[in-house]
């Protein structure tokens, strides 16, 4: 399966060292192979389509791609954050919502079963514990990521999750967000 992370919307690169280095070389070592691209209209060259934090609009255009795309079996998984910060989940909305989906403008707190702060909620995607810091609910679709809350939907092709942040280079190393990371990034929903 060939994944690719989309920059074509103001997306928090992949290959920003900071964020995202650890994610990186957790891929490399399974076999993921994953690039980055800035044109949008390259993206449709991959069966995994990450959108991880969009921060410039979808055309309309773009939005009708994103559906055929997963019309044709590409995975698509878009990523936003709590209270539509930067209105990413305004923007991930334009296309969640042609799935039944939605980001809601909302924060998932849970003061009692967390990783030591409140805003990093634990949840079950399945099996798996994880760390989802910082995320919106999800409604819609089939539930993916509990908790307190629906913190991933799905469905068919089209995964949202509420935050863009679970497999950055501080919560991937919470709870089996590795786990998750790489469920994810290998199209397993």
């Amino acid at each position: 399966m060939r994944v690719v992370w989309s920059a074509s919307r103001g997306e928090f690169s992949i290959g920003d060292y900071y964020y995202f280095s650890k994610l990186t070389r957790l891929a490399e070592k399974e076999g993921i192979e994953m690039s980055e691209e800035k044109s949008f209209k390259k993206l449709e060259n991959y069966d995994l389509i990450v959108f991880n934090y969009p921060e410039i609009d979808f055309t309309r255009n773009d939005v009708l791609k994103i559906k055929r795309w997963a019309e044709e079996g590409k995975k698509i998984v878009l990523t936003g954050y709590y209270s539509n910060v930067d209105k990413v989940s305004q923007n991930v909305n334009r296309v969640a919502k042609l799935f039944g989906l939605r980001i809601n403008y909302d924060l998932i707190k849970d003061p009692e079963n967390n990783v030591g702060d409140e805003m990093f909620p634990i949840a079950k995607c399945g099996d798996l514990e994880v760390v989802m810091p910082c995320s919106a609910s999800v409604s819609g679709g089939k539930e993916f990521v509990v908790g307190k809350g629906v913190f991933g939907a799905l469905n068919g092709n089209v995964l949202v999750l509420g935050t863009c942040v679970f497999w950055d280079n501080y919560a991937i190393t919470l709870a089996r967000n590795k786990e998750f990371a790489l469920k994810v990034l290998r199209g397993e929903f």
